[in-house]
């Protein structure tokens, strides 16, 4: 299976998916900021990173950016895992930093992990 790096700067929604997804058999990472996200990103080089936008410190958008700018992530794939709701910024924003997918905030388990294997499925 996969290994998935969850940024988060809640710990409910990070138990939530490290838990449905650890059931599957992925590996999970946590990341409590998009700090700490971004050296998790570089040392372990995920299969997917799921986003939140809102998070203290570096936000989910500066993130992004920094993932896209770096030779090691630039093509590790993302999927936004938020409650912002979709506008066409946020399509473009999608766009032209290569997100995969919106995965709502919250969703039911089986709809998290559907979402989250059809990205890995098409990566």
């Amino acid at each position: 299976m996969a290994t998935v790096l969850i940024a988060d700067d809640d710990p409910n929604t990070r138990l939530l998916v490290r838990t449905v997804l650890s059931h599957a058999g992925h590996r999970v990472i946590e990341a409590r900021n998009g700090s700490q996200a971004l050296e998790s990103a570089r040392a372990e080089l995920p299969a997917l990173i799921l986003l939140d936008l809102s998070m203290p410190g570096m936000s989910g958008a500066e993130l992004l950016r920094a993932l896209r700018s770096d030779s090691s992530t630039k093509s590790t794939s993302v999927a936004l895992y938020t409650a912002t709701p979709m506008n066409a910024a946020l399509r473009d924003f999608m766009e032209i930093y290569d997100v995969r997918a919106t995965i709502p905030k919250p969703s039911e388990p089986e709809d998290l992990l559907r979402a989250v294997e059809d990205v890995l499925g098409a990566a």
